[in-house]
């Protein structure tokens, strides 16, 4: 597992440095008003419906099961990637006319407060953005199947290929007036992503019959219905997720567009801030776990948990401070230019500071949830997601008019930090991750404090509040032997053994 997570910890780098990029040449370019507003309502009026019925489909119905044939039944992998592949298909063209026919009533549902104009604008984007949802689909099966594999090329490769897509097309926006191209920067890179996908899986083998030999008989048509069966199995107990997980997001934007077009701007460009250390962190370890912990023994993935625990909490925590305290200085150092102006850098900075207060509970969360995925225990998984995602749009409703902006960050630390907690005491580590949590606290507010007290205009001030966040931080940690031995000799085992397999020893 720390192979695989360090390989798509790597990949991820390229991808987020060019989506900085991305975020910080549409910032300077269009600021944070109803371009930017209606790009964002545009892109995810195209992703919510897609995720609704393919998201948990794919990476808890499908990999499992498709890992579990490939090591019993070979045959019956390649049987479920073509039952799952004419599932999507149908799927994903049916859903890319329904969102080009209903695209203005759909704009108008999910961002109720958008003036006639920024609607207009947002529903031509999601003519354009609708038309790459069959590729966007199919790609990412076949990222799945790769990792099945475990070659993360194709994620590692998406991020990278996505933010080209958005800055070239950001670039053209600008320069001819055309806002609408915006949404091609979306369409044209998963084209080109799709194709790449069927050439890369085929040129690897990876839909090869039986080990690898593509003239073996594969299973008759009662082959495909016990497929289509394990997989309906897998799958029904978290119809439930994509109603509650989707729904909360158009909440979440609902009430963003309630609360004044810059508001649903600016949260992205805060979103981005901290979906980057979710990118790095919690994805790579979630989607290295589906592939790791279900190879598991039952008895083994208490102990594999309690060994991944530590490090992660060591590593996000002093992030979680550096971005709550620091999120003004970061904002403004990241887009505090051309049409970035003071306004929207005081909105994103209150949006940043609310996501960051529960960034180290919405990793380990993660993590545990995609571990919950890889035993097959979605059913728990189904509860796990509701009492979150319920919880975080709940806030949003009753508080946005009393906390204005912060309620969409808060409310999202809020949903992360009941998921964290319930996924744990589901996989009986509730009680490790306390103690840990515990032992953490004195460093925790001592780091807090210097960080406070550092923090201000300037970018000697930042710099001087993240170091002196990070050195208490490892000081604490380093002068008791408990944590000493628990963390960083922890971190240093796992750094010290990657180097040595890398290098063959």
């Amino acid at each position: 597992m720390t192979r695989i997570f360090f390989r798509l910890l790597l990949g991820g780098v390229t991808g987020k440095v060019l989506g900085l990029l991305r975020e910080v040449l549409l910032a300077a370019l269009f600021g944070a008003g109803r371009v930017v507003a209606a790009n964002r309502v545009a892109l995810t009026a195209t992703l919510i419906p897609i995720n609704f019925f393919t998201a948990d489909a794919l990476s808890a119905g499908f990999l499992p099961l498709y890992v579990q044939y490939r090591t019993e039944r070979p045959a019956m992998a390649l049987v479920l990637y073509r039952t799952v592949r004419s599932l999507l298909t149908a799927f994903s063209l049916l859903l890319a006319v329904a969102l080009l026919l209903g695209r203005a009533a759909w704009v108008d549902l999910l961002a109720p407060g958008l003036d006639p104009e920024t609607a207009r604008i947002a529903a031509t984007m999601l003519g354009i953005a609708a038309l790459a949802v069959p590729c966007y689909v199919h790609y990412n099966l076949h990222t799945l199947v790769g990792l099945a594999h475990d070659d993360v090329r194709l994620i590692n490769i998406r991020p990278s290929a996505q933010s080209l897509g958005l800055i070239a097309a950001t670039l053209l926006a600008y320069l001819t007036g055309r806002v609408e191209l915006l949404a091609w920067g979306f369409t044209v890179p998963y084209v080109l992503l799709w194709l790449f996908g069927i050439y890369w899986v085929r040129r690897r083998g990876y839909l090869a019959g039986v080990d690898g030999d593509p003239d073996a008989r594969l299973p008759d048509g009662s082959g495909r219905r016990l497929a289509l069966r394990m997989f309906w199995h897998r799958l029904r107990p978290l119809l439930l997720i994509p109603v509650i997980l989707q729904g909360s997001i158009g909440v979440e934007r609902a009430v963003g567009s309630l609360l004044g077009v810059e508001v649903v701007a600016a949260t992205e460009y805060a979103r981005f801030v901290v979906d980057s250390c979710m990118a790095l962190l919690a994805a790579p370890l979630g989607l290295a776990g589906l592939a790791s912990f279900a190879r598991m023994e039952p008895g083994a993935v208490a102990g594999g948990l309690r060994r991944l625990l530590p490090p992660v909490l060591f590593v996000t925590v002093p992030l979680s401070l550096i971005l709550c305290l620091n999120s003004t200085g970061i904002v403004t150092l990241l887009y505090a230019r051309g049409e970035f102006d003071e306004q929207a850098v005081r909105i994103s900075a209150t949006l940043l500071l609310g996501f960051a207060l529960g960034i180290w509970a919405q990793v380990i969360g993660y993590t545990l949830v995609k571990v919950l995925n890889a035993r097959g225990r979605n059913f728990q998984v189904a509860i796990v997601m509701a009492i979150s995602y319920t919880a975080a749009a709940g806030l949003n409703l009753l508080l946005f008019r009393h906390w204005g902006a912060l309620t969409l960050g808060v409310a999202a630390s809020v949903g992360g930090l009941l998921m964290f907690l319930v996924s744990a005491r589901l996989l009986g580590v509730l009680g490790f991750s306390l103690k840990l949590a515990a032992a953490l606290l004195p460093g925790t507010v001592a780091a807090g404090a210097l960080g406070y007290l550092l923090a201000g205009p300037g970018l000697l001030r930042l710099v001087a509040s993240c170091l002196g966040i990070l050195l208490v931080w490892v000081g604490y940690a380093a002068l008791l032997p408990g944590l000493r031995r628990t963390f960083l000799l922890g971190i240093w085992a796992r750094l010290t053994g990657l180097a040595g397999r890398k290098s063959g020893v």
